[in-house]
C-alpha cells in the first residue's frame, strides 16, 4: 500500500512561494494576528491563477467550514503539541524529545498536505489559466482580501505589507507599483 501524498500543483505551488523572501513570516504573522490558516492564504494565491480563479465570499466560507473540523481536530492540536515541546524542557533525554518532536512536525506538515489536497479537491490540475498574471494577481488581491474580511482583520499597513509579499512572492512577474495598488484592498 502506497502511503505517500499524490504530486498535485497545489502543494508544489505552496512550497515554492512559501521558501520565498518573507512569505513564512507575512503567513505565520497573519496566522498569529488573525487565526489565519496558512493553506488558504496559499490557496488564495493559487488559485487565481485557475479558471474561475476569483473567491466569492460564500465560497469562501463554504470552503473553511469544510476544512474547519480537520484543522480543529487535526492540524491545531499537532501544532500546540508541536509549540509545546519545543517550549517545554521535558524529564526525558533531549534527544529523544527532540525525536518526538521531529517526528509530531512531520505529522502537522502532512496533516496540513492532506488540507491542502482537501482544499484543491475539484480543480482541474490542468485548468491554468490565459489570462495574464496582472489579471491573476488581482483575482489574489480580491481572495486575500475576502479572507481577511471574514476573519475581520482590518487593513492595516502591517496587513498591507503581509499582502503585498504574498502577492510579489505568488505573481513576481507583476511590477511592484502595481502589487502596492493591489495590496490597498479595503475589507
Amino acid at each position: 500500500m502506497d502511503l505517500s501524498f499524490p504530486d498535485h500543483p497545489f502543494w508544489n505551488f505552496s512550497i515554492r512561494t512559501y521558501s520565498k523572501a518573507g512569505v513564512a513570516e507575512a503567513c505565520l504573522a497573519l496566522q498569529e494576528r488573525h487565526d489565519a490558516d496558512v493553506n488558504v492564504l496559499l490557496y488564495c494565491l493559487w488559485i487565481a491563477g485557475r479558471r474561475d480563479g476569483r473567491l466569492t465570499r460564500a465560497r469562501l466560507a463554504g470552503l473553511l467550514e469544510r476544512i474547519a473540523p480537520w484543522r480543529d481536530r487535526v492540524v491545531l492540536p499537532l501544532r500546540r503539541l508541536r509549540d509545546l515541546l519545543k517550549a517545554w524542557t521535558p524529564p526525558v533525554p533531549g534527544n529523544h524529545a527532540e525525536l518526538v518532536r521531529a517526528t509530531v512536525k512531520r505529522a502537522e506538515l502532512d496533516a496540513e498536505h492532506a488540507e491542502q489536497l482537501f482544499l484543491a479537491d475539484g480543480v482541474p490540475v490542468e485548468d491554468d489559466r490565459d489570462a495574464p498574471s496582472e489579471a491573476a494577481a488581482m483575482d489574489a488581491a480580491e481572495n486575500l482580501a475576502q479572507y481577511l474580511s471574514l476573519l475581520k482583520a482590518r487593513p492595516s499597513a502591517a496587513e498591507r505589507a503581509w499582502a503585498a509579499t504574498l502577492l510579489s512572492a505568488a505573481y513576481p512577474d507583476v511590477p511592484a507599483d502595481k502589487i502596492a495598488i493591489l495590496s490597498r484592498f479595503e475589507t
